[in-house]
């Protein structure tokens, strides 16, 4: 949680939330909401909250994707439809967001955090109350460490960060298209920090152990270069420069039997380094530096 945030709970009696593998501090009342995985929303003692239909998930997903900000009942009406609202489409959003109140606050729905405002509705989300903001937050804590060279830290960073997820982002609720797309780039930044955390494995020394999870997922993501690389790194570290040849060469194949393409200069220039002998004590930084600039391939 920020500083910020940390304020404004001081005076707030606190209790804790389990979402996926952390503990989210929260204040009495709270909903909590997890998106890094099937969408839920949650009380303040971590229990889900029943009677949320599919409907009623997909309409809540949208509000916290546009946390405290006010949606114009027909903007609201046409993410909820994908842009074909029927004609009860309006009558029933009305009843959804009712029924929505009811379930998040049983005893009075008029202490919803779904407000009316003019012309729409708006969910009032507390500061670190959606687990994607601590994912977020961990994961660039992590890379801050990392561009300092605490590998330790990063790593244990990046850890807490992917502790999180549950599965597939949003994965009961992209039928919505707007949501389909948040998922898809909820999904990408855990692949991106996954391959941040083989990085700093990789700083710390840590290449025979991480060879077995590093082919898995290169096998999982065969036109992702970054792992490929981290794997050739990898097996070259752990005297198996023949393997992080043929590494090299399966990747080649692939992009350009599938994107008639050939490796970026970043994987051929490593590939070219192992292939005569130089010392590749350098790798890991010159891999960070491709992964910032390029297309996270």
């Amino acid at each position: 949680m920020t500083k910020e945030a940390g304020e404004r709970y001081r005076q707030t009696p606190i209790k804790a939330a389990v979402v996926g593998a952390f503990t989210l501090p929260c204040a009495r009342g709270t909903v909590l909401y997890a998106v890094l995985g099937p969408f839920s929303a949650m009380n303040d003692r971590g229990d889900a909250i029943a009677g949320l239909a599919a409907r009623h998930r997909q309409l809540l997903a949208l509000l916290v994707l546009n946390a405290n900000i006010a949606l114009h009942r027909d903007q609201l009406t046409g993410l909820l439809w994908n842009g074909r609202p029927t004609i009860s489409a309006p009558r029933n959003l009305t009843t959804y967001v009712a029924q929505v109140r009811r379930r998040l606050s049983p005893r009075d729905p008029g202490l919803s955090p779904v407000h009316t405002v003019k012309g729409g509705y708006l969910l009032s989300v507390r500061p670190g109350s959606v687990d994607v903001a601590e994912f977020n937050q961990w994961a660039a804590q992590g890379r801050i460490a990392r561009e300092n060279g605490d590998y330790h830290n990063a790593a244990r960073l990046f850890e807490k960060a992917l502790s999180l997820w549950r599965g597939d982002a949003l994965l009961d609720v992209r039928q919505i298209d707007r949501l389909r797309t948040w998922a898809e780039r909820l999904d990408e930044d855990r692949r991106a920090v996954t391959e941040d955390l083989f990085d700093v494995r990789l700083a710390l020394g840590h290449h025979r152990e991480i060879v077995g999870g590093l082919a898995q997922w290169a096998t999982r993501h065969p036109l992702r270069e970054r792992p490929h690389r981290q794997l050739m790194l990898a097996l070259h570290r752990s005297g198996r420069t023949h393997d992080a040849s043929a590494s090299y060469q399966r990747l080649r194949r692939t992009l350009v039997d599938r994107l008639g393409t050939e490796p970026s200069p970043d994987t051929q220039a490593l590939h070219q380094r192992i292939l005569t002998g130089e010392d590749p004590s350098s790798a890991v930084a010159r891999l960070r530096v491709a992964a910032q600039r390029a297309e996270r391939t």
